[in-house]
């Protein structure tokens, strides 16, 4: 009877343990795996928000880059690790949204699978054309498409900016546009300054200066609402197309079952974090997005997007 009086005492306690655990939490360093390779703007604001997290929990967030698959290979990874609150990922659109999309299997479901804390930021697309095509808008493209084809190019298959290329295409009549998918957005970038393919869908940083410079011009951005930092340039739905567009968001989470005084406290540091002056200016100069959300909230979001993504995959067919 002692025997089982005393395992119904640990048991019952078990709550109050993983309370004091949280609440002690963290006791050594934490790893924040990117699932993508350094440099990119998923891994530079991770690697902001570590710094910060570092000096707030007086323990170090070290990030690990853990590029492959998309994504998937690092998401898999910390889907299985121990919800401890030791091991976090920077998720993002690849892994938790294009990727169940379009039907790629995966070792692990994008929403059963992890405790999603906390959005980071968020990047839009522009449609863009070079200065030499002559054209101010998406109405003038598809009046040009009218006399002869147009070379359109993406980053690639598999990306943000190929399927709204083909969403494009799909409505103004894929015969008019020729989809002219490159091998990632560096290359198709020195193709479209060099005048190689008229018409991109790039990410709106790296463009800037060159829309300065009066050799690009932005037709219209991704986002549902216009970019800070080109103000005058519509978005997709107001040049006429609100069935195309969205952003890529990247975002804090971590196993399933991560205790949740873990879960709040970094969503509201890292919520304090984003909401600073330095950060504000950070995401206006690099025209990154923010969305100041809770970790219900986020997802959410996570997975209204994946229900339209896979809508989308399906109307553009099986081989998309």
């Amino acid at each position: 009877m002692r025997a089982v009086a005393l395992l119904v005492a640990t048991l019952a306690a078990l709550p109050s343990i993983q309370t004091v655990r949280a609440q002690d939490w963290p006791t050594k360093p934490v790893r924040i795996v990117v699932p993508f390779p350094a440099g990119g703007s998923t891994d530079r604001m991770t690697r902001l928000v570590a710094e910060d997290l570092s000096k707030v929990f007086k323990q170090q967030f070290v990030v690990e880059n853990r590029p492959g698959a998309g994504g998937a290979l690092g998401a898999a990874q910390v889907a299985r690790a121990e919800p401890d609150g030791y091991t976090l990922l920077a998720g993002g659109f690849g892994p938790h949204i294009l990727g169940p999309a379009s039907g790629v299997k995966a070792d692990y479901d994008p929403i059963a699978d992890f405790s999603h804390i906390v959005m980071m930021g968020g990047e839009t697309y522009i449609f863009a054309a070079h200065a030499t095509l002559g054209v101010q808008s998406l109405a003038d493209v598809v009046r040009l498409a009218n006399d002869k084809p147009i070379n359109f190019g993406s980053p690639g298959t598999g990306t943000l900016g190929q399927l709204m290329v083909d969403q494009f295409r799909l409505k103004v009549g894929a015969n008019r546009i020729n989809h002219v998918p490159y091998r990632g957005g560096a290359p198709l970038q020195t193709d479209f300054i060099g005048n190689h393919v008229p018409l991109a869908t790039l990410p709106i940083a790296p463009m800037l200066p060159h829309i300065t410079a009066g050799t690009i011009v932005p037709l219209a951005v991704s986002s549902s609402e216009r970019s800070s930092a080109l103000p005058n340039v519509p978005t997709l739905a107001q040049s006429g197309y609100p069935e195309i567009g969205g952003a890529i968001w990247f975002w804090l989470t971590g196993p399933k079952n991560l205790p949740p005084p873990v879960v709040n406290r970094l969503n509201q540091e890292v919520r304090r974090y984003l909401a600073t002056a330095p950060v504000r200016d950070i995401f206006a100069r690099d025209a990154l997005m923010t969305m100041d959300a809770g970790s219900a909230a986020l997802t959410r979001f996570i997975a209204d997007e994946i229900k339209r993504w896979s809508a989308i995959y399906r109307q553009l067919g099986p081989d998309k």
